[in-house]
């Protein structure tokens, strides 16, 4: 299975319920971490999933991925939330704990040996509490995770983390064993990480939310030019960039005040649609997703295929919008201007 550094998951946990269930752990119940010649300053450890439950067995085994040789310690036990996070896994969760590591300390750079040639187990991280000054680094790129997001990264390759702030950062870990779902998971959280990365580098803001009305793309919606996402019921992270055209291909002055189901009822509705379907076939070929990220079968009126067969063989219905927009040029007129053609762009916004 390929994988990347370190990769976002599609869910997003309460940050307050976290906390709460973190208070629930006793100052006795930390245990420093048996590797010293990894760290300096303070690292710590409180086991809720252990060899064989008990509370103060911190350290992993090649074993571990056999059924039931990890079992919930006690203080798992009186922890709702932090089961309800493990349990959001739809794979074997083996190990689990609470790593906390104190003000100004650090982890220094170290590999872990995830695989042992027969099984391979993914590392996750929840942060539970943390600081604008923690520096988690995973070969050679800095990580930048927030509290109650998910986040895989590979730690066979090498990695450290540095808390450079005044107060404790505190991860809830799991080791999980690879199914098929968690590799679903993972390829949804790295689509929607490089989507929402391209859209809000060329200046169109996403963010994740909980979205309690229906939309018209499920998990999606345009709120003041921003586009909210729900992890939950977003169904094709690619409807991303069908809504971020929609943004795209208006003039600037309208941008911020787009919302909700955005062109429907306008009299530009059918141009604004074909440029943005046009424009997020530029934005697929420009993060390098396959057309079925975008143009998939539960979209488009059944037309997705008519569309990728199209837009593949060079066919772009809706360039001479793009062109009029001042946004693409194809053929001899990107040769006139001096550009190179379509599917790359001119400028990204109108």
């Amino acid at each position: 299975m390929k994988t990347n550094s370190a990769i976002p998951l599609p869910v997003l946990f309460d940050r307050e319920k976290l906390r709460e269930d973190l208070q629930k752990i006793a100052t006795d119940e930390w245990i420093s971490h048996y590797r010293g010649d990894h760290y300096e300053g303070g690292w710590a450890v409180t086991p809720l999933r252990s060899v064989g439950g008990h509370s103060a067995v911190i350290y992993s085994s090649p074993a571990g991925t056999n059924p039931n040789f990890y079992k919930d310690t006690p203080i798992l036990e009186r922890c709702p939330y932090f089961q309800t996070a493990i349990k959001w896994f739809q794979c074997q969760v083996n190990g689990a704990r609470l790593m906390r590591l104190d003000p100004g300390a650090r982890i220094l750079e170290h590999t872990d040996d995830m695989d042992d040639g027969n099984t391979l187990e993914l590392r996750i991280h929840i942060p539970v509490e943390t600081n604008p000054r923690v520096e988690f680094w995973v070969d050679g790129k800095l990580v930048p995770m927030q509290e109650g997001e998910v986040w895989y990264a590979d730690f066979n390759l090498p990695h450290s983390v540095n808390n450079n702030g005044s107060a404790p950062r505190t991860h809830l870990v799991l080791d999980c064993s690879v199914n098929p779902w968690l590799e679903t998971q993972l390829e949804r959280g790295q689509q929607i990480a490089q989507i929402s990365a391209f859209l809000n580098g060329i200046g169109i803001a996403t963010r994740p939310a909980t979205l309690e009305a229906e939309t018209f793309l499920p998990g999606v919606k345009i709120e003041a030019g921003c586009i909210l996402y729900d992890f939950e019921k977003l169904q094709h992270p690619g409807d991303l960039l069908h809504e971020a055209g929609h943004i795209a291909v208006v003039p600037a002055e309208e941008r911020k005040h787009m919302t909700g189901n955005v062109g429907m009822d306008d009299k530009n509705a059918m141009g604004d649609e074909i440029a943005a379907i046009l424009w997020s076939y530029a934005a697929l070929k420009a993060i390098g997703l396959p057309p079925e990220a975008v143009f998939h079968q539960d979209g488009y009126k059944g037309q997705s295929e008519w569309h990728i067969e199209n837009f593949t063989g060079g066919n772009y219905i809706g360039l001479p919008l793009l062109e009029w927009f001042g946004m693409a040029a194809g053929g001899q007129k990107a040769i006139e201007k001096g550009v190179k053609p379509f599917p790359a762009m001119i400028r990204w916004l109108r």
